[in-house]
């Protein structure tokens, strides 16, 4: 991923998690603390990619969403779902699952 790529990223994910969440622009905005006066037109042009998003703003969004930050940037829908559903996952069992995917990613790279 170039580092350009990644406003592009974002606006794409954000834009499927707030459809996929059933929120209109605005309401996505206001749950993430921008005022209703601002909030459609900031995250029409976040979703577009006409302005980047700063991390604090990106994280509140995040969370009015209930998705970690690391998904709105992840470079593939594999990768995002991943981080999505391992969140929910209690600590010890991350840390098993992180081990068996170094694992597995080990036995790919030395074959």
């Amino acid at each position: 991923m170039e580092l350009d790529d990644a406003p592009l990223i974002f606006a794409n994910r954000l834009r499927r998690a707030r459809l996929a969440a059933d929120l209109t622009q605005e309401a996505l905005g206001v749950a993430a603390g921008l005022s209703v006066d601002v909030a459609r037109v900031r995250i029409n042009r976040y979703e577009k990619g006409g302005r980047e998003c700063d991390l604090r703003t990106a994280k509140r969004l995040a969370e009015a969403l209930d998705m970690p930050l690391a998904a709105l940037y992840a470079e593939t829908d594999e990768i995002a779902e991943a981080i999505t559903a391992l969140v929910k996952l209690p600590v010890e069992e991350q840390r098993l699952i992180v081990a068996e995917l170094q694992r597995k990613a080990g036995k790919q790279g030395s074959r």
